[in-house]
């Protein structure tokens, strides 16, 4: 059993500090994230709170980051072939019957997109072909923005590698990509399909302005002039194929999930890298911040399982629910969703896996799956929670950023008053069906 929290020993206050300081440095951005991740880990290790073998051993996950470093690659690939928004591009230019089908099928490709690479990849891969709809179509891109942002988020929610929680998650109770799939692909979808309905009636002026009669122009987009080299784009497409098939199959070839990943990653250096100019470009493309604060608060979490506070808070939560498992569900998803809302999900689900192991712990559970209501709460309200502000997902930081960059007015609050009433429903419609058919 983990030993209660020792409120007379100074590493206690340490390490709780040094948590609580570098998520407020982190959500807030006033300096480099994952530099902020990685000096708060180095403080603890150095102060020897947290061994350096249990971190490299234990705490830091590492299928976790060959899974994010391996997608990483794969996605940069990805946008240099320009397979991706080729595809998406002529699937539009075949759909642009009226203005609600393009929104339609922008929404699933990105939501498709997403699932397979991430939801940050796959908003970077498609947001700049959007803007061009939007500057083509000569209408604000906001409503496609703003439905891509959410179909991100509910797309990366549905597989092993669509977000960076569920990589940890995932990881952590040796969850894999068809789990995902079978377990959070039908609340996805019904949520994806309510977003859809509701920013339809939102947006439906603009749905039926100066748009909608300049179709044909989009329909006239030339989708090859996203690919500069076609045999690089077929091998690159060949790639996505195989990271797909391997992710849904690594058990049966008992491969990690991260190996997978790294192969894909791999594969692409090989076919985009003719020289330092290429390389550099595709670790141009790579979040190196995002890793930062990965491997940074696996070490921070790790603090606080070492000085006992994750069992202090495990032992208050079971008092609280009576160690009713669908009741402490209930708080882990309703917690998780909306604090992911405003704050960056990364070191929420960084902290919140060790606390579900340390609940493991407490209850006696010998199986894993007797834990899985619990990891799926928390996959399922950060998932959720993650599209109430752009705050809450790499997807919705990188669209307000490009947006900007071409002039368009997407500002946090734009994005708020719409998404996060949206979000406390869709937070309400998912506790429900976490309760009726997860519990």
């Amino acid at each position: 059993m983990i030993s209660a929290i020792d409120t007379a020993f100074w590493p206690v206050y340490t390490a709780a500090a040094a948590f609580g300081i570098v998520y407020v440095l982190v959500v807030t951005e006033k300096i480099n994230g994952g530099w902020a991740a990685i000096v708060g880990a180095l403080l603890l290790l150095v102060l020897g709170i947290v061994d350096w073998n249990a971190a490299l051993l234990h705490h830091i996950g590492l299928n976790t980051l060959l899974l994010l470093m391996g997608i990483m690659v794969t996605a940069a690939g990805a946008d240099r072939s320009g397979i991706v928004q080729a595809i998406a591009l002529g699937i539009i230019g075949r759909a642009a019957g009226n203005l609600p089908i393009v929104l339609i099928v922008v929404t699933l490709f990105a939501a498709c997109t997403s699932a397979l690479l991430g939801s940050g990849p796959a908003l970077l891969l498609l947001a700049p072909l959007i803007l061009r709809i939007g500057k083509t179509l000569r209408i604000g891109p906001v409503p496609f923005l703003i439905m891509s942002v959410i179909a991100c988020n509910l797309g990366g929610m549905t597989t092993l590698v669509g977000s960076v929680p569920n990589m940890m998650i995932g990881s952590a109770a040796g969850i894999d990509t068809l789990a995902f799939i079978r377990v959070l692909g039908i609340p996805a979808l019904l949520l994806l399909a309510v977003h859809l309905v509701l920013l339809l009636l939102i947006f439906r002026r603009d749905m039926q302005g100066e748009g909608s009669r300049r179709l044909e122009d989009l329909k006239a987009m030339e989708p090859n002039l996203y690919v500069p080299d076609r045999r690089r784009a077929l091998a690159s497409l060949g790639v996505l194929m195989m990271l797909g098939l391997g992710l849904l199959l690594h058990k049966q070839l008992h491969l990690a999930s991260g190996t997978i990943a790294l192969v894909s990653g791999l594969l692409m250096l090989v076919i985009h890298t003719r020289s330092i100019h290429d390389l550099r470009k595709m670790v141009e493309y790579m979040d190196l911040k995002t890793l930062g604060v990965l491997v940074g608060f696996y070490v921070l979490a790790g603090g606080l399982v070492e000085t006992g506070i994750t069992g202090e808070l495990t032992m208050r939560l079971l008092e609280l629910t009576n160690e009713n498992k669908s009741l402490t569900a209930m708080v882990l998803f309703v917690v998780s969703g909306l604090l992911a809302a405003v704050l960056d999900p990364i070191p929420l689900t960084a902290a919140a896996i060790p606390l579900i192991q340390a609940i493991g712990i407490q209850m006696e559970v010998v199986r894993q799956s007797d834990l899985s209501s619990l990891w799926w709460a928390l996959a399922l309200g950060a998932g959720i929670g993650s599209s109430g502000t752009l705050a809450g997902s790499v997807a919705g930081v990188l669209a307000a950023g490009l947006a900007q960059k071409e002039g368009y007015r997407f500002s946090y609050l734009s994005y708020l008053v719409i998404a996060f009433p949206l979000t406390l429903l869709a937070l309400a419609a998912g506790g429900w069906y976490l309760y009726t058919y997860m519990l």
